[in-house]
């Protein structure tokens, strides 16, 4: 296949799966991590079946307002690069020469935005990005490790608009990790002017060593979560004041051990958290609560998602999500979607910008053998009560994060790139 500039590329070795020798009957296709390719006879490329950005492997979606009035989104991408549309989806461009461009983050990672204020950030491997004009420019960072669970602290009286105080999480070998501090710098950073973005780059990255399927598969983003620790590994918790540009970071006591976090966006609290343990601090990380010993508290915890202090939602892994009314002294089933999690399954959860609607989303593998469609989303405007099927036309079952940006909620998958829901919170 042949680049922008004219130059041929040979993506084979690394990329395409089989061989279909009777496509279309004596037709000749390569399945691939890009999309499908039919055998063109007449010349030596392939012709792409991919067609857009409707059928990619899109693993996040970092949303911001731009100048144009529109909104800027931003998709790490599993096989090519970080891609970018500058009018929320119509169309898609990259960047322009001299931007600084994250076109080194390669394929996948992930990020998010933050509210209205066109801060973003994005992290993947041992590397961290950060950008205050909503995705037009990124400066890079390093870190032990890679990172995950990010969070942030929203300002006084709003519920999506940032502070500037922002939480993470990496986990690396005992004794390797003690205490440290890392910047991001725009000079070494995501690009130079004479590395814009192109999908070229993770070839690049390819022959440089680093395969991440020869490492065990792509790192899958989860707003919120970082993959459990290997054994031996202290997770670290990571606290920035600048909206996610520099971060200094501690390990955490070896009694709490977290792989998410979440934060209270009407309070002070900073929640942590993994499959045994919820704990509080309200001093943004310094001292932390015993494990909850909350009466109905039981299971294996997946996910928190806080409305206020008073309200909040834990899915669980295989089992039915919780829900407390009185800031975790009790929590309760939610008895009203219990179909979805009969055959074990375990859903993510998203809360809209104002609290009011809850979104289940997810899939349950184990329903390919039952002959079903295992990929759900479903969503509660009453706290969980009641509830909606609103998974529709959906076919992928390979969905990731839901993102909401005011009243439109984003689903990820890998599969069917970014699909959006229009006011979905009316």
């Amino acid at each position: 296949m042949h680049s922008r500039d004219g130059r041929r590329i040979d993506r084979v070795p690394h990329d395409y799966q089989r061989i279909v020798p009777d496509f279309r009957g004596d037709g000749i296709a390569f399945p691939s991590d890009q999309g499908l390719h039919i055998l063109n006879r007449s010349s030596d490329n392939l012709t792409s079946a991919v067609g857009d950005m409707r059928n990619t492997m899109a693993l996040s979606a970092i949303l911001s307002p731009n100048e144009q009035g529109s909104r800027s989104l931003v998709v790490n991408l599993w096989d090519w690069n970080v891609g970018a549309s500058w009018d929320d989806g119509a169309t898609w461009a990259g960047w322009a020469k001299g931007e600084a461009s994250p076109g080194s983050c390669g394929e996948g990672g992930g990020g998010q935005g933050m509210g209205r204020s066109r801060k973003a950030i994005m992290f993947h491997r041992n590397h961290f990005y950060n950008s205050s004009d909503g995705g037009r420019n990124w400066a890079r960072g390093n870190l032990p490790a890679p990172m995950g669970a990010f969070v942030y602290v929203r300002q006084p009286g709003s519920r999506t608009e940032p502070a500037g105080a922002c939480f993470a999480l990496f986990s690396a070998p005992a004794g390797q990790v003690l205490r440290g501090r890392s910047r991001s710098s725009a000079g070494g950073g995501a690009s130079s002017p004479d590395r814009d973005y192109s999908p070229e780059l993770d070839d690049e990255q390819e022959e440089a060593g680093e395969d991440e399927e020869a490492a065990g598969g792509p790192q899958l983003y989860s707003p919120g979560l970082l993959p459990p620790p290997r054994a031996g590994s202290v997770v670290h918790l990571m606290t920035s004041s600048d909206f996610g540009g520099s971060w200094s970071w501690a390990p955490l006591q070896p009694s709490l051990q977290p792989t998410g976090l979440e934060v209270d966006p009407t309070g002070n609290g900073l929640y942590a958290f993994n499959a045994d343990c919820l704990s509080v601090s309200s001093d943004q990380g310094r001292s932390w609560s015993p494990c909850s010993q909350a009466a109905g508290l039981t299971g294996r915890l997946h996910q928190l998602l806080v409305v206020n202090t008073r309200v909040m939602f834990l899915t669980r892994v295989g089992a039915v999500p919780l829900r407390t009314t009185d800031g975790g002294q009790s929590w309760h089933e939610l008895g009203g979607c219990a179909h979805l999690f009969k055959h074990g399954a375990t859903l993510d959860g998203s809360l809209s910008w104002s609290g009011r609607t809850l979104v289940l989303h997810g899939a349950d593998l184990g329903a390919i053998g039952r002959g079903e469609y295992g990929t759900a989303v479903w969503r509660s405007t009453n706290d969980g009560d009641d509830w909606t099927d609103e998974t529709g036309d959906l076919v992928t079952i390979s969905p990731g994060p839901g993102v909401w940006y005011e009243d439109d909620f984003y689903l990820v998958t890998r599969g069917e790139g970014v699909t959006v829901k229009r006011q979905f919170e009316r």
